[in-house]
């Protein structure tokens, strides 16, 4: 911080204001032709004239080696005197200075009726007028063009992520457009009013406040920049301040002492410690400020010989492209961060399945591993009356096999249950459900829960048979969990699918009297739970397998008796 401030004191000294050029010694102004008063003493917001004569007194020494042109916004077609040579382009005329230009250039204009005069002038070196004025009109629409679609892809982000980064800095380039065409049309007018350098100031304030926040909240200051969040905190408020004093003063207060290029420093530098704290994507942020600094820098204190107007529309259109680029890898960054949480939430949702599994497979092996041990006890006692011969001892080996090829059995059925497939396949839809009824039959038995499948209508769909088994097995275990957590007497599960325009169509239905309005619109949501011992997480898994996977519709509703979940495919 104290850097910061050492800087920013060094910079204020540099150079304290705009570097003039001195080309003109005196620019004067005749109603008369004869008298000639200084065109500053003039109130040319009021004042009207019939016939004016301008008078430029050129400074020859500076034309000693060098050229210029002069670019002049008027009424070209009251122009009927001048003593030098020009061309016309449209509502201006352009003339060359060099050594041999007179010391004196005179324009004469003379109207059918008094009316305000309508002049303004550019200085233009050789490279201006050779590369840049001609082609102007296609510099100023390629800039605009390019901030615009800044400002749509970043507002259209916004509305997709609700992230405010990109809301402020879509809101910060449809203003810096605004103030881009409007300072342009402002340049060729011969005076500015009152209400336009309101309108002028209020929205470069406005401007530079939201390139703050943004600079805040996409560096994240407010955690990793401490002392740099309290000073763009400071600077929030002044701006904020300043934009009520424009109303007031009818100008920029803050930017009347202070150019605008050094609150720009400021993010700069903040670009820079982002860096040093490790921020790696914090580069393309430094590059963008640094590049809307220079643009800043050189058109505030006239370093080039290009200008201000054409230095803006080059650099605060490559500004845009840098930082649109920034908030697109951030966006990236963004997409990837959230598919490392589904793959977080599907590897839970995994472990929550082998968890299922492994109460499931009990069940089923309940009664082989009770048959296996009255087995043992015949054969045991059996041994002891010395009664074991061998025929009974065939029988029961053989009776013992059929109860381990059943638990085998079973095995392979949870692993290709839960297998996952590496391509779409054709099935049908109800032996999916059978699959999930078979995998948890055993347990809803054990709990004296019946559960009824009805076939309406069949058909075959190509997707991930497993993965709709798996969605129709966490809305039964979801049945079972409440029915028995709230004690139903006669507890039931109805399962139908049918078809309605050609799909099919899914209901899963419960008795254990339905689930409370208040959170029926948050079942689907990830970690939403209403179990003690629950990672809630497999509806939001079933919502996302339909929905992105199999391409279905599914939703959950309340009727008479209890929930019905409703798969759509």
């Amino acid at each position: 911080m104290r850097l910061l401030l050492l800087l920013i004191f060094f910079y204020s000294f540099i150079n304290a204001g705009t570097i003039k050029r001195e080309l003109y010694l005196d620019i004067l102004l005749s109603q008369n032709n004869q008298e000639f008063k200084s065109y500053r003493s003039f109130d040319l917001e009021n004042d009207l004239f019939k016939t004016a004569t301008i008078k430029l007194n050129i400074n020859k020494k500076i034309l000693e080696d060098r050229t210029y042109y002069v670019k002049v916004t008027c009424d070209v077609n009251k122009l009927i005197y001048s003593n030098i040579a020009y061309e016309v382009n449209f509502d201006t005329i352009i003339f060359k200075l060099d050594k041999n230009t007179a010391s004196s250039i005179n324009l004469k204009f003379e109207y059918e009726e008094a009316k305000n005069l309508n002049f303004r002038l550019f200085t233009l070196n050789e490279f201006e007028y050779k590369n840049i004025v001609k082609y102007e009109g296609v510099l100023f629409g390629i800039a605009y063009g390019i901030i615009f679609c800044a400002f749509l892809y970043n507002f259209v982000i916004f509305l997709y992520t609700l992230q405010r980064s990109f809301f402020y800095y879509s809101l910060m380039q449809i203003s810096l457009l605004f103030v881009l065409f409007y300072i342009t049309m402002l340049s060729n007018q011969t005076f500015i009013s009152d209400i336009q350098q309101i309108i002028i100031d209020f929205f470069e304030t406005l401007c530079m406040l939201l390139t703050i926040l943004f600079s805040k909240e996409i560096l994240n200051t407010r955690k990793s920049m401490k002392q740099m969040n309290k000073l763009l905190n400071f600077l929030v408020y002044i701006h904020v301040v300043d934009l009520i004093a424009i109303f007031i003063f009818k100008e920029s207060i803050l930017y009347g002492f202070m150019p605008r290029s050094i609150i720009v420093f400021i993010l700069v530098f903040s670009g820079v410690i982002a860096l040093i704290n490790g921020q790696k994507t914090a580069i393309f942020y430094f590059l963008g400020w640094m590049v809307l600094f220079i643009s800043l820098f050189i058109s505030e204190y006239e370093l080039v010989g290009i200008d201000m107007l054409y230095i803006v529309h080059i650099g605060f259109p490559l500004e845009s492209l840098i930082l649109s680029f920034a908030l697109g890898y951030k966006l990236k960054q963004t997409v990837d961060e959230k598919k490392e949480k589904e793959k977080i939430l599907v590897h839970q949702s995994k472990l929550a399945s082998m968890g299922e599994m492994i109460n499931n497979i009990a069940h089923q092996w309940r009664q082989p591993l009770s048959h296996l041990s009255f087995i043992n006890m015949d054969l045991q006692m059996a041994q002891e009356d010395n009664d074991l011969k061998e025929k009974y001892l065939l029988d029961k080996l053989n009776e013992s096999n059929n109860q381990i090829d059943f638990m085998s059995a079973t095995i392979d059925n949870f692993k290709n249950f839960y297998q996952p497939r590496k391509e779409k396949e054709f099935f049908y839809v109800s032996a999916a459900i059978q699959s999930a009824i078979d995998i948890i039959k055993p347990s809803l038995d054990f709990s004296n829960i019946n559960i009824n499948f009805r076939i309406e209508e069949d058909k075959k769909i190509k997707a991930y048979e497993n993965e709709y088994s798996q969605v129709i097995l966490n809305f039964l275990t979801n049945a079972k969990d409440v029915l028995l957590s709230r004690k139903i007497e006669n507890p039931k599960i109805e399962v139908k699918l049918e078809l309605e325009n050609n799909r099919t169509v899914l209901s899963v239905n419960d008795n254990a009297g339905g689930i409370k309005n208040e959170i029926i619109d948050k079942i689907f949501e990830p970690y939403f739970t209403t179990k003690d011992k629950s990672s809630g997480i497999g509806l939001y898994m079933s919502k996302t397998i339909v929905e992105s996977h199999l391409k279905g519709n599914i939703n959950v509703k309340n009727n008479s008796n209890g929930a019905c979940f409703v798969v759509e495919v």
